[in-house]
């Protein structure tokens, strides 16, 4: 990024690029957004602060919500703080306790932006609550602390011991109602907020090329950009609705490259040019809808330089310039393999936010990141500009959140929304899935128990004899039944033999629940099949049943 950007606002009010026509279509160029509304013109006072271009453009409020004058107050809140404060602000640090003390302590100490709540922070939802209150009341600011959490849904769900799990994000991309995904994560963000949580690093906007993905899958809601952008937008309204802030991720799109960025630095070997076709069309559209926030990954795009995006000023001139974002920019958490193998933490927290990052995710030791970052500016290393730049989107993201209204979630929402995305295929849709005795022949232990359970529940006779069930892990193992239910990823399914195929996206309970709700006839699967297919003997329900 420009340096005269770089310690700007950086209020670029085009919107994103907004994809048309089929999936692999190119996607036209930016377009005034919606959302902007004209006003009169800028006061000079934040026109000077506005790169060249943009300072004449007539608004009043930025496309995901808050006006110019809340960010025009959050700028001054920012550059009111002593040094220190500030470089804490732009920290979000990884808690895997639920001790009071230890997070009230750790913020206090480095005036850190907020936590991330990970494996062993949130047991119960007493327990989370009490750590947002505590936390909540840690400092005199006028702006939340962030209480944030990684819950995804299916295989990353940190409050899963405190608020019903989510199938994974492929049944939200299976379903063919995106009504249902919208109501879906308002119902779940309504949860994480009267719990406290106002953060959520979700969903993910990440186009999966299959098997070949290591890390996403079925964590994506698909590989077609197009219909992976229409559920990514409808998880974001949801999300808002619920009063949580949702963060899209991982910017330029991890879906599409072979290397886990937990464990080593992945490079993407797609032009822009093609990446805007693609991966990042869900970007780019969530953009243009409102989205507040965007999480930046470990990839190397060459185009852009050749160190990980998180640390290169052109990834985040792209967002900026041109898609037209106007949020905060958060990085992927700078304790994975793709940024310890090449810094320490001070280093990583410098040259992010130096790179255009405005919060700096679970540095290996936030303390000594904070350090680092004060040093920089006391050296020039970065300029004070900058960091109150990114201070100040922290600030104002906050602030917007503490506005948002909380949903009150519906009883069941995650069964009906596992049902909603879950896929059947079968040669009669129409006909009973199930004979009034059934055997479970294979799976997991705890799922077939589980399945057995709501089974039994609902009148059918459990045992040795009638239809046969199997439960496979993923659709890469085979097993030979009446009725093949894969509980993770889908690819492989129709390598079993089967007279019906049923994919879950996940074996969380609600999940279960709602796949024994399909099987008894109790529930209609409102999904279809959001990847590609391979060896398919029959089409999916819920598209040939109209």
């Amino acid at each position: 990024m420009r340096a005269a950007a770089a310690g700007a606002v950086a209020v670029l009010l085009l919107a994103a690029c907004t994809a048309s026509g089929e999936d692999d279509e190119p996607t036209p160029g930016p377009s005034p957004s919606p959302s902007v509304t004209a006003a009169a013109p800028l006061p000079a006072a934040t026109a000077s602060a506005l790169p060249a271009p943009i300072a004449t453009v007539d608004v009043e409020r930025l496309a995901w919500g808050p006006t110019l004058a809340q960010w025009d107050e959050a700028l001054a809140t920012a550059r009111s703080l002593p040094l220190a404060h500030a470089a804490g602000q732009v920290i979000v640090t990884d808690l895997y306790t639920p001790d009071v003390e230890v997070a009230v302590d750790r913020v206090r100490r480095h005036h850190l932006g907020g936590v991330i709540l990970m494996d062993g922070a949130a047991p119960s939802a007493d327990a989370v609550s009490a750590l947002a209150a505590a936390l909540d009341d840690v400092d005199d600011r006028s702006w939340p602390v962030w209480i944030s959490a990684d819950e995804e849904g299916g295989l990353v769900s940190r409050l899963s011991a405190a608020v019903p799990s989510l199938a994974s994000f492929m049944a939200a991309g299976a379903a063919t109602d995106k009504g249902a995904v919208t109501s879906a994560y308002r119902a779940s963000a309504g949860d994480m907020r009267a719990l406290g949580v106002n953060v959520d690093y979700a969903p993910v906007a990440d186009v999966t090329i299959g098997t070949a993905d290591p890390i996403i899958r079925t964590r994506s809601a698909g590989d077609r950009p197009k219909a992976v952008a229409r559920t990514v937008t409808a998880a974001v309204e949801g999300f808002v609705a619920g009063g949580l802030v949702p963060v899209i991720k991982h910017f330029p799109g991890h879906g599409s490259v072979t290397v886990d960025s937990h464990v080593g630095l992945p490079v993407q070997d797609r032009s822009v040019e093609r990446l805007a076709r693609a991966d990042l069309v869900p970007f780019a559209e969530a953009i243009d809808a409102g989205a507040p926030a965007v999480m930046m990954g470990h990839i190397v795009v060459p185009e852009w330089g050749e160190e990980a995006a998180t640390f290169e000023p052109r990834a985040y001139g792209y967002l900026r310039d041109e898609l037209g974002f106007t949020g905060a920019i958060i990085t992927d958490a700078l304790n994975m393999g793709a940024v310890t193998g090449s810094r320490d933490s001070g280093q990583a927290a410098v040259d992010a936010l130096a790179a255009g990052a405005d919060v700096l995710l679970m540095p290996r030791n936030a303390g000594d990141a904070a350090e680092a970052i004060v040093e920089a500016v006391r050296t020039g290393r970065v300029t004070r500009d900058r960091l109150d730049e990114a201070a100040a989107r922290s600030i104002l993201l906050m602030r917007w959140s503490a506005g948002l209204d909380t949903a009150v979630p519906a009883q069941g929402y995650a069964r009906a929304f596992a049902a909603a995305g879950m896929t059947v295929a079968t040669e009669d849709c129409d006909a009973p899935l199930l004979g009034r005795k059934v055997s479970i022949v294979s799976g997991p232990d705890d799922a077939r128990a589980a399945l057995a359970t709501r089974l039994e529940d609902a009148g059918v006779e459990v045992g040795d004899a009638g239809t046969t069930i199997a439960l496979v892990a993923s659709g890469r193992m085979h097993a030979t039944a009446d009725v093949v239910v894969s509980l993770g990823a889908p690819w492989g399914i129709f390598a079993s033999d089967a007279e019906t195929y049923i994919a879950t996206y996940g074996s969380s309970r609600p999940t279960i629940a709602a796949l024994a709700d399909v099987l008894t006839g109790a529930a209609e699967a409102g999904g279809d099949w959001p990847v590609t297919m391979s060896a398919a003997p029959f089409a999916a329900c819920a598209v040939s049943s109209g």
